[in-house]
């Protein structure tokens, strides 16, 4: 597969897809492969605003470069434009599927990854659970990143 655009797709683009982004992006940075833009987008924004600072401060105290980043709308021309969408659910996955015509490949990160493993969701009011997520992230991208990479390989 040739992929020249991944679109990290969450819920409403606030933490967990724009951490997954930044991540995934660093990765594929790292291992000299410069030709693959990669964004995330949310299903449910309904105006733009910032990211979670949260995510941000813990995404740049582990020496990840992030840009100011505002949550954006998934939209069908940007579908359009992808070669892969990655989704933090398999639900989310399910109602790209449903809301959007494009032919796109689109599957959660586990299914792509061949792993059952969820991204925790995120919770405001418990501290502790952008550190796990951040974990599983680091993960799931490094997993990513070598299987797209394998792809391009071949």
């Amino acid at each position: 597969m040739n992929y020249r655009k991944i679109i990290i797709v969450g819920e409403n683009n606030l933490c967990r897809s724009f951490m997954g982004e930044a991540i995934l992006r660093a990765l594929l940075k790292k291992k000299e492969i410069q030709d693959i833009s990669v964004v995330s987008r949310g299903l449910v924004v309904l105006f733009s605003e910032p990211v979670s600072p949260v995510a941000a401060g813990l995404l740049r105290r582990h020496g990840y470069d992030i840009e100011k980043i505002r949550s954006a709308q998934l939209t069908e021309e940007e579908m359009e434009e992808a070669d892969l969408v990655l989704t933090m659910t398999e639900e989310q996955a399910e109602r790209i599927h449903n809301d959007f015509e494009s032919g796109t490949p689109c599957m959660s990160v586990g299914t792509f990854i061949d792993v059952e493993e969820q991204i925790p969701e995120v919770k405001e009011e418990e501290p502790d659970t952008y550190t796990s997520c951040f974990t599983a992230l680091e993960q799931v991208m490094e997993a990513v990143a070598d299987r797209v990479i394998g792809e391009l390989l071949l």
